[in-house]
């Protein structure tokens, strides 16, 4: 970074950011040219800090040729020429890939290829964590019809919280929004112990007949198991209209699989919500910030939406090159968020584009597809 206090200039960098991202968030319109153009000299400068101060990166990127003196990569537009890091290099243990002391490690759940293959983000700015969910969760979730702004809303959460699971970054959310705008009659009934049917359906049973609209917060799987619950013990009256579910995350690794229009069938003939009141989330343990699907404001159910701080974009994966228009390819982010690790992440999930800017997903990729992700990894290592 630029300056005679490099970490003084990185803590200025970090509010910025923090800055930028809470003007455009909340109630905020569209993100006009001009912030573009500020995100964009971020994701510059985010960069810099970065090839300084992360070693495997700084190596990556000469080896691939980018070994650009140490103002190049702040140029306007220099992050698009970096190398994208494959989010498989998190669970590279001898990769220190932070730029500075960790505050609290996010662990991912491990479901893919074992507890000792676990994704692990080092995380040094827990606070800036805090204020992308409070500039992007509401537009998604409350401010479009539930909570408006106007008073905190009852929610059941079917996410363990970090008191039972100290590393998980969804934790870590649900514990902030929980904080941030949950009535004081909200319920956790996820914990170590598993779902705690009697209680979450008490809640819904009150607040069905109080018609009072609740917020549910869960992950698909937890959800599945609380509509079984509701089959054998069922409401005495849908929640109320206004009602959200929000759902995040799939059945990968799980002794089962539900077809989400499933899902969606009972969470209508259960609870009463409709899919157009079911707000999905994408996130991952090595991004820091989540695009969301905007049914609340009419927009497609399957369509995810980045905020304007998370860049994305389709590669191919035998090519690491853009993708051609209306073709699929791996998920690729530059997350501002990411200030403290690493921006540049290609995911190991197949989309597609969108009509309306957004992105659909399509599966995940096969090993023959992220065979390129797995040479990226090794330069990391070497």
């Amino acid at each position: 970074m630029r300056g005679n206090d490099p970490q003084s200039e990185s803590d200025e960098l970090v509010e910025e950011i923090a800055q930028r991202i809470g003007a455009l968030g909340g109630e905020a319109g569209p993100a006009t040219e001009a912030d573009r153009r500020e995100l964009e000299a971020l994701a510059g400068r985010v960069l810099e800090l970065q090839v300084q101060r992360v070693e495997a990166y700084r190596r990556l990127c000469r080896t691939r040729g980018l070994d650009l003196p140490a103002a190049g990569w702040s140029r306007p537009g220099a992050w698009r020429a970096s190398p994208a890091v494959p989010a498989r290099a998190f669970k590279e243990p001898e990769l220190e890939l932070w730029t500075a002391q960790p505050r609290i490690v996010f662990r991912s759940s491990g479901t893919t290829a074992g507890a000792h293959r676990r994704s692990e983000h080092h995380h040094p700015h827990p606070e800036l964590y805090r204020r992308i969910v409070e500039a992007s969760f509401p537009g998604a979730c409350i401010d479009q019809g539930l909570l408006c702004g106007r008073e905190r809303v009852p929610m059941l959460s079917l996410v363990p919280s970090l008191h039972d699971v100290p590393d998980s970054s969804l934790g870590f959310m649900i514990d902030h929004v929980l904080d941030r705008w949950g009535a004081n009659d909200s319920l956790s009934a996820l914990g170590t112990g598993g779902l705690d049917a009697d209680g979450a359906r008490a809640f819904l049973a009150e607040h069905a007949k109080s018609r009072r609209p609740v917020l549910v917060l869960s992950t698909a799987l937890a959800l599945a198991r609380l509509l079984d619950a509701l089959e054998e013990r069922p409401l005495d009256h849908a929640l109320a209209p206004g009602s959200v579910i929000f759902e995040t995350g799939g059945f990968k690794g799980s002794e089962r699989e539900l077809a989400r229009d499933d899902l969606l069938e009972r969470s209508l003939d259960r609870l009463g919500v409709p899919p157009s009141r079911i707000v999905r989330e994408y996130g991952m343990t090595e991004l820091t910030s989540q695009a969301y699907t905007r049914v609340l404001a009419g927009g497609d159910p399957d369509t995810f939406h980045a905020p304007p701080w998370l860049f994305w974009w389709l590669v191919d994966p035998s090519t690491g090159e853009p993708v051609a228009p209306r073709r699929e390819g791996l998920i690729a982010f530059f997350d501002l968020g990411n200030v403290g690790s690493i921006s540049h992440l290609l995911t190991e999930d197949v989309g597609r584009a969108a009509g309306d800017g957004g992105f659909e997903l399509v599966g995940r990729a096969s090993d023959a597809e992220l065979r390129g992700c797995s040479l990226t990894a090794e330069e990391l290592l070497r």
